[in-house]
């Protein structure tokens, strides 16, 4: 990478991370918040308590309350478009009668954790106007346009509850989650009479519709006029019990759409997040490489948290999973962040051993939602310290890629993975941001995402801008290329050709000489010797005559076209029959059907006629059979003698070996095999009561 181009990385990945810090900031502090709605505080009330001394006699008591010491309440005088409910009335271990209290009742702030018991109820009280403030009128006049008929109208969200439960409003039973174990619904509703057995948990958010009269001469005492949420919960044990997040309240239309536009961006994203996974996946399968795999890691990990943030936002049975896959998740990311930009120095894998940090951070989240209260406590500080630790390491890894030297595919890397150490550095100073549309790690995730999808929608253009330059191009590479090869052969067949005829001058010429000294020599010793020499020499001679066929005609370079090999078994019967008759040997041409090859006709020709008359003048033969078998796929011509045959343990296909005779060691047959192989062909051979010669062609 050139200097230039390397300053202009840094500084591109490092305003990256200062726009994504920047973004942050201002999304927090800048973006419309949900404003929690004041507690009403000094107002009484009295509510009538039911109990039993003796276990058989009850008692009824008016036990008078004030909201803001004895219980918690919020009045519709503060409540707005859209506020969030930040206390609850909380009776561990009891179900409460709807629409009423408990002596042992006590408030717990929803912002802060706090360890509900195993089961329990929830109370939220809405307070309507009182009656008797001096500014009834004016709190009406503010109101109105909440106001539906004779009522003003809230709409109340409430937030998943783990893991089962029954929501009254006032004393109608209007959502059930799951099953409460022995539960019977005749003790706290009249109009259901089901009793539920068995414990099986079902969490989502259940929006109820409020409704307060407006006639101030109809209004009853402060309980009787409120409206009062009451939630009757069963859970595992596990720390994930009660209520986790804080209820919203206003109109409708504020409510409802806060809550659907967080599911649709939830489930949008993370469908994109899934499509950009499966494309990794198959570019990773198709290519076979490895190189995809940080990105697979921290999208499946985007993907997971974002899919398993919208079903704990749904109906789900089970809610601890979707918990659990959701706090792993982000541990996820940051490891395939850290896996993308790490290093391995000399033979240590430092790159997985640091992965090995979020691998673990992902486990221990996982098991979070599973625990006891207490330890969850414990589980969640180590849980933030390897989070911590694993971004700094992320950190310093990345300025490490950087300062090493990096291709443009790890440019991109580093971009994506200085968005995660940004987000993965916010997660743990800022609290869970409710909905998805003003959390901006969510924000975060998706720019991720998008930055991923392009990256990849650029590799592929430049993939098909790099085909179909190919493409466009490849018959001049082509001609290229056979030109090369051309002249190699060309400058070989030069060679060949004179190798063959300046050397085999001379030798001929020893020939003849060999022979007039064998003609008048007398003694039988060396009469026996110039006999050897001379018959080397002219084994030199018929090799040398080999290769200069073979370079003169050059079959191998020859085209191959579709040829009828009935017609060319027909020529070659023609053309060695003399020679047959002549050695008294009947040659048989059974081919008569016509049979079409993809061939190279002159090599084809030579290597029929090289097993000709090699049978001729070695297999000591009366017949020589010419025949064609064919299948789906090949046509088996075969050349074929009722001679002395060959010997099974013999490759008569390697060059200069002979059987028992040195006269017949030579190139012919090696040539032979090559011309056939250069056509796709194959050329074998048997022996059994003869020799067989099979070539293997390809049918046109």
């Amino acid at each position: 990478m050139s200097k230039d181009r390397y300053v202009k990385t840094i500084i591109s990945v490092a305003a990256c991370a200062i726009l994504a810090a920047l973004f942050i900031v201002v999304l927090f502090f800048c973006a419309p918040k949900i404003e929690p709605v004041t507690e009403t505080a000094g107002r009484k009330a009295e509510y009538t308590y039911s109990h039993t001394e003796d276990g058989e006699n009850y008692i009824l008591e008016r036990i008078p309350v004030t909201s803001g010491k004895d219980f918690t309440a919020v009045s519709i005088t503060d409540l707005g478009k859209l506020k969030r409910i930040t206390e609850v009335n909380y009776v561990p271990d009891k179900f409460v009668l709807p629409n009423s209290m408990h002596p042992d009742m006590q408030i717990v702030d929803l912002t802060k954790p706090f360890e509900f018991a195993e089961k329990g109820t929830l109370i939220f009280v809405i307070f309507n106007l009182d009656p008797n403030s001096e500014d009834f009128k004016a709190q009406t006049e503010k109101l109105s346009e909440y106001k539906i008929g004779d009522n003003w109208r809230f709409t109340f969200s409430l937030p998943k509850i783990f893991c089962a439960s029954n929501v009254y409003y006032k004393t109608s039973l209007v959502a059930r989650n799951g099953e409460i174990e022995n539960y019977d619904f005749k003790q706290y509703n009249t109009n259901y009479d089901k009793t539920t057995q068995e414990f099986s948990a079902t969490t989502q958010n259940t929006l109820i519709e409020l409704s307060f009269y407006t006639r101030r001469q109809a209004l009853e005492d402060a309980f009787n006029s409120a409206a009062t949420v009451t939630v009757h919960y069963q859970s595992t044990g596990s720390a994930y019990s009660g209520i986790t997040e804080c209820p919203l309240i206003g109109t409708e239309t504020a409510v409802k759409s806060i809550n659907e536009n967080s599911k649709t961006l939830l489930i949008t994203f993370a469908i994109l997040s899934a499509v950009v996974l499966a494309v990794l996946i198959v570019l990773s399968l198709l290519k076979r490489t490895k190189d995809y795999i940080c990105s697979i890691l921290w999208i499946s990990g985007i993907a997971l948290l974002l899919l398993s943030r919208w079903l704990l936002a749904q109906s789900t049975g089970a809610p601890l999973l979707c918990v659990g896959l959701w706090l792993a998740s982000s541990f996820i990311v940051s490891g395939g962040a850290m896996f993308s930009v790490g290093r391995n120095f000399g033979k240590i894998p430092t790159k997985y051993i640091f992965v090995a940090l979020p691998a673990l951070g992902a486990l221990l989240s996982f098991i979070c939602p599973f625990i006891p209260f207490d330890a969850l406590l414990a589980m969640q500080t180590v849980c933030a310290v390897i989070k911590g630790v694993t971004a700094a390491v992320l950190v310093g890894l990345i300025v490490f890629s950087l300062l090493s030297g990096s291709d443009d595919r790890d440019v991109l890397n580093a971009v994506c993975a200085v968005l995660i150490a940004v987000a993965v550095i916010a997660s743990l100073f800022l609290p869970q941001v409710f909905p998805a549309q003003i959390n901006p790690i969510f924000w975060l995730c998706a720019v991720v995402v998008i930055v991923t999808f392009v990256n990849f929608l650029i590799l592929i253009r430049r993939t098909e801008k790099a085909n179909a330059y190919l493409t466009a191009n490849l018959h001049k590479e082509v001609a290229r290329q056979v030109k090369d090869i051309n002249a190699v052969i060309e400058e070989r067949d030069r060679l060949l050709q004179y190798v063959s005829h300046d050397m085999k001058k001379p030798l001929v010429n020893s020939v003849s000489v060999l022979d007039t000294a064998i003609e008048r020599e007398k003694d039988a010793e060396q009469t026996k010797a110039l006999a050897i020499v001379r018959q080397n020499t002219a084994r030199v001679v018929n090799n040398l005559s080999d290769i200069a066929t073979y370079a003169k005609l050059n079959y191998i370079a020859e085209p191959s076209h579709v040829v009828d090999i009935a017609a060319l078994c027909a020529q070659l019967y023609e053309f060695h029959l003399p020679d047959c008759d002549a050695n008294g040997i009947v040659l048989v041409n059974t081919v008569t059907k016509p049979v079409k090859a993809f061939v190279k006709q002159k090599g084809l020709e030579n290597v029929v006629s090289n097993l000709i008359i090699n049978a001729i003048e070695h297999a000591a033969c009366t017949t020589i059979t010419l025949s064609v078998k064919t299948d789906r796929h090949w046509a088996m011509l075969t050349v074929a003698d009722d001679g002395k045959g060959l010997d099974e343990h013999f490759d008569v296909f390697k060059p200069y070996i002979s059987e028992k005779n040195t006269e017949t060691g030579g190139l012919g047959l090696y040539i032979c095999k090559n011309i056939i192989e250069s056509m796709n062909g194959e050329l074998t051979y048997e022996t059994a009561g003869g020799a067989a010669f099979h070539v293997a062609l390809l049918k046109a």
